[in-house]
């Protein structure tokens, strides 16, 4: 009986250590990888868009190179411009980001710059001509961002795009259409699930293209619909509610792609 015991014990421990490893994974490989990713767009939501736009204006060839090293500043506690002047010089001069020469006196500030260098390449959203502005032409809108909805039961997760009704609706990037129709809140919606695994939100629609099903790819520039004021923005002017979620269900504030989008389709600021 012992040795009967002793076998399926020896089994159970397998099974148990091969659960660990394959929860480790899952953990690593999808979990992890959408907090690391919310992450990321959380910091790249934070640059200025005036500043890129300025940048990607004067430098269009290494305009990542001057954003990553100006956005980072602020990990220089004493906030010494010289070190600032000088790496702008070595860019200037041609010099790879990866061949900088660094000051070594602020570790946490070459971590930063260098993280933000990375960003930028991986997720290509400020990139000119990867993503459509949604409106075919330049349009009013702010950041309200986080701003109190229906009493503060809820907060604004998207930016407010005004034009007129029937102005219309332009896809932001290739996908693919996940859900159409009618929602409580957005009216006549579309959701499309983008090539970079984000999902592109498209509320308070007049009408949705009827070219459009559910599970079919989609093309940047392609047609969405037209504005209205469907959902609760019934007692609003005509407007598009964009949102943008990310992997891990986190929404994030569109405002500074949208002017950047928007200046690169207009040349407005």
């Amino acid at each position: 009986m012992v040795k009967a015991i002793f076998p399926r014990a020896v089994q159970l421990i397998i099974v148990l250590i091969l659960a660990a490893l394959i929860s480790s994974v899952i953990w690593n490989q999808f979990i992890m990888k959408d907090k690391n990713t919310a992450q990321d767009y959380r910091t790249l939501s934070m640059f200025s868009p005036d500043l890129i736009i300025s940048y990607q204006e004067k430098y269009p060839s290494n305009w990542k190179d001057y954003i990553a090293i100006l956005s980072a500043q602020h990990q220089i506690k004493d906030q010494n411009e010289s070190i600032i002047i000088d790496l702008h010089k070595q860019i200037s001069e041609e010099t790879s980001f990866k061949d900088l020469v660094w000051p070594d006196k602020y570790p946490e500030y070459i971590k930063t710059a260098k993280y933000y260098r990375t960003i930028l390449d991986k997720y290509p959203v400020y990139t000119p001509g990867n993503y459509e502005f949604p409106l075919k032409e330049p349009s009013y809108f702010v950041d309200t961002y986080g701003a109190d909805r229906e009493g503060g039961e809820r907060t604004h997760e998207g930016t407010d795009l005004f034009d007129e009704k029937g102005t219309p609706i332009l896809n932001v990037c290739d996908g693919k259409v996940e859900k159409l129709g009618w929602n409580r809140l957005g009216g006549e919606r579309v959701g499309v699930r983008g090539d970079d695994g984000n999902y592109y939100y498209y509320a308070h629609l007049d009408e949705i293209n009827k070219d459009l099903t559910i599970g079919e790819k989609i093309t940047k520039g392609e047609l969405i619909g037209t504005m209205g004021n469907t959902g609760d923005a019934i007692t609003t002017p005509d407007h598009l509610h964009f949102g943008i979620e990310l992997p891990d269900g986190e929404w994030l504030n569109p405002y500074p792609l949208l002017k950047v989008w928007e200046y690169h389709g207009f040349g407005k600021r």
